[in-house]
């Protein structure tokens, strides 16, 4: 049980992360993103919490997923950011903020009413 509750408090750390992400990119185009080194460096802290979460969560939770999310991908992600962070490539860290965080959103709510039961 305890395993669970962890995974659950992580689960909705993601998901708050997802929407301060979505609120720091709100009415952000690519061009605006690329300019604005706030916007980059907040994308990339948010991106590498998230992933770091997603390290933590039992695989027997991220299993519950009814959608084929690249977990491993997101970890990796995270460890890029953390420990390569010379190779950060930022049309990478916009297209992920932009295309697949919001299908992860939707995962990890999905997830966390599971848990809720």
């Amino acid at each position: 049980m305890k395993d669970k509750l962890g995974d659950l408090q992580r689960l909705k750390h993601i998901h708050g992360c997802i929407s301060d992400l979505e609120e720091i990119l709100h009415r952000v185009d690519a061009d605006s993103f690329y300019r604005s080194s706030e916007k980059k460096y907040a994308t990339e802290r948010i991106l590498e919490i998230i992933g770091e979460a997603v390290n933590k969560i039992s695989p027997m939770t991220l299993a519950l997923s009814e959608q084929s999310i690249p977990w491993r991908d997101i970890v990796d992600f995270r460890n890029l950011v953390s420990h390569e962070y010379f190779r950060v490539d930022y049309t990478m860290v916009y297209k992920i903020a932009t295309q697949e965080i919001p299908t992860l959103k939707k995962v990890v709510a999905l997830l966390i009413t599971k848990l809720e039961v």
